[in-house]
């Protein structure tokens, strides 16, 4: 189950992504270290849209993405614990995750992917 997190008075000092040490709050219940860095996590409606995007790309291809290929597709992102916790995860990782379970259903360019995120 996720945490509905709330932030704590208190400021831990941790590593950034790029190695700089900055202050952190964290979660009063979980502990979880909120992320500070201009790399925000996106929700899933975010990535959905990226979903309706490619698939107008493809059309004007002449290749299809099915119902049934979005829904798997949606359906995995969901799935994967923290995905859409924009408390810690970074967009960054959300991109590599969501290129990889694209790829995984849709033979696509991984470049082609990133074009709609």
């Amino acid at each position: 189950m996720l945490c509905v997190h709330e932030s704590s008075n208190e400021r831990v000092w941790a590593n950034t992504q790029n190695g700089v040490m900055k202050s952190h709050p964290y979660c009063k219940k979980c502990g979880t270290l909120k992320n500070v860095s201009s790399d925000k996590g996106k929700k899933i409606s975010y990535f959905i849209i990226a979903l309706s995007r490619l698939r107008k790309i493809l059309r004007m291809r002449g290749y299809k993405i099915s119902d049934a290929q979005i829904r798997l597709i949606v359906k995995e992102l969901t799935e994967i614990e923290g995905f859409d916790d924009l408390w810690w995860i970074t967009f960054s990782k959300q991109k590599e995750i969501f290129i990889q379970v694209v790829r995984k259903y849709v033979r696509v360019s991984k470049n082609l992917v990133e074009s709609v995120v």
